[in-house]
């Protein structure tokens, strides 16, 4: 990967003028600059400047990456932002190929929570704390504290800015609402629904796994095994396929991709009748997707001070507002307004559980381990 910047990489051998940068960058650490955040943004967007380049790898995420590109480039015009996007699941691999040949290539990885799991105990992770600079971002009552934000184990790592409400959303033009609120989740069992709910593979990494824990924990194994085995619902490896499925007709129901209009505008403007609806906001049939955008802190990044400043910015009231406006997401800053519709803004106080979270993660493994068993002996 190359950069523009005048700092490729961090060898263990030498560090020559990136040296420079990384001490002005640790220098606003000590509490005589914190005081100070105005003097020391100054100092920071000036090392950033010389460093050229932020080198950020984002999941796949069109709107995310569309709205980053674009604010960053009005905010910080000579600091180039390069986004590589893809699977979250290759950047591990990659890291540690990369590493092995001393190349430190990464400042900052937001993805799934999940991989930065992976990148932590493989000790590719800096704390996040430290970065955090501005006072106005600096504060866990913005957050609604750090261990709300903070979703690894150690509450270091995995820093998660922003949510969705998660729940099976279905094709209001072949279900009534009125009918899917009074069953609630006991819709799924409708002899009308058998063949015609599709849900997102949970064996691909992307938003169908979280159902499988999302029905075990509110069915049981036993009502999960049920549901596969009478329902047979479709299993499709992309959820844009569930998209398509539910805008064309063919499911009536479907379990991965939340009912963004991102995902439905192409249907809409092609002339296609939709109506996609969710279960509503009630915590009893929401979880909490923690999405593509948690963020962590690659150790030996290349760009510290154009990181330090990222991380600032993305964090900052105004940015997030943006960032979950164009994500359809809900920003954890409880001085952020929501952006989202009534059914996907969570309930007021109410607790919702986010299994993407460290603490869930093996509970999440061995439900989507049972949905693979089931299938298997289906067929």
């Amino acid at each position: 990967m190359k950069t523009n910047g005048p700092i490729l990489s961090f060898s263990r051998r030498g560090f020559g003028r990136a040296l420079a940068v990384a001490v002005l960058v640790l220098m606003p650490l000590t509490p005589s600059f914190a005081q100070d955040w105005k003097t020391e943004r100054a100092q920071l967007v000036a090392a950033a400047q010389k460093e050229g380049t932020l080198v950020l790898f984002s999941q796949p995420n069109l709107s995310a990456r569309t709205y980053l590109a674009n604010e960053w480039a009005k905010a910080f015009p000579e600091i180039k932002l390069s986004i590589t996007a893809t699977s979250g699941a290759e950047i591990n691999g990659r890291m540690r190929v990369e590493r092995q040949t001393q190349k430190y290539l990464w400042d900052i990885v937001m993805t799934g929570a999940n991989i930065g799991y992976e990148m932590a105990k493989d000790g590719f992770l800096d704390p996040v704390m430290p970065e955090l600079r501005d006072p106005e971002v600096n504060k866990p009552e913005y957050w609604g504290g750090w261990d709300r934000v903070f979703v690894d184990f150690g509450k270091k790592y995995v820093f998660s800015p922003n949510v969705a409400l998660k729940s099976p959303v279905y094709n209001a033009l072949k279900l009534p609402r009125e009918k899917v609120d009074k069953a609630g989740l006991q819709i799924l069992f409708d002899p009308d629904l058998k063949g015609k709910i599709y849900w997102h593979d949970p064996g691909v990494p992307g938003p169908g796994a979280q159902f499988a824990f999302y029905l075990a924990r509110r069915l049981g194994d036993d009502g999960l095994r049920k549901f596969i085995t009478e329902q047979k619902p479709v299993f499709m490896a992309e959820q844009g396929q569930v998209i398509e499925a539910l805008a064309r007709g063919t499911a009536w129901l479907g379990l991965g991709p939340g009912n963004s209009h991102a995902l439905m505008d192409p249907y809409v403007k092609a002339g296609v009748p939709v109506d996609v609806k969710k279960f509503g906001n009630s915590p009893d049939l929401n979880d909490v997707t923690l999405g593509g955008s948690t963020f962590f802190v690659v150790k030996d990044r290349p760009h510290p001070a154009a990181t330090r400043l990222f991380i600032n910015w993305l964090l900052s009231k105004d940015v997030q507002y943006g960032f979950a406006a164009a994500t359809e997401q809900s920003s954890r800053r409880v001085d952020v307004a929501s952006t989202a519709d009534a059914d996907s803004v969570p309930v007021p106080g109410a607790r919702y559980v986010a299994p993407q979270e460290e603490e869930y993660d093996a509970a999440l493994n061995k439900d989507v381990a049972l949905v693979t068993e089931i299938r298997k002996l289906l067929h």
